[in-house]
């Protein structure tokens, strides 16, 4: 393979390994912060359970989505730079 494709894959696996530690701890951060509101309005630990569920679910659904579309993105930026190198 050329330089030029052997760079945007390893920079394209950096982003992908450093969006996938984020979306890791801003799903846990958020569900932590859902869960604390929902233990300080209602002073149950099933809410804190079952808002804080809810809060992961509805986060690691957007995480999933965005992750395609960049991924969609990223097929489609490899696919320009081999058609531009002539693969």
């Amino acid at each position: 393979m050329s330089p030029e494709l052997d760079l945007h894959l390893a920079d394209l696996k950096n982003k992908t390994k450093k969006r996938l530690s984020e979306d890791l701890w801003n799903t846990a951060i958020m569900s932590v912060i859902a869960g604390g509101l929902a233990y300080w309005a209602y002073q149950t630990v099933a809410h804190t359970a079952l808002f804080a569920f809810l809060t992961f679910v509805v986060v690691a659904m957007g995480n999933r989505i965005s992750g395609e579309l960049y991924r969609w993105r990223s097929k489609v930026e490899a696919n320009q730079l081999m058609d531009k190198l002539g693969m």
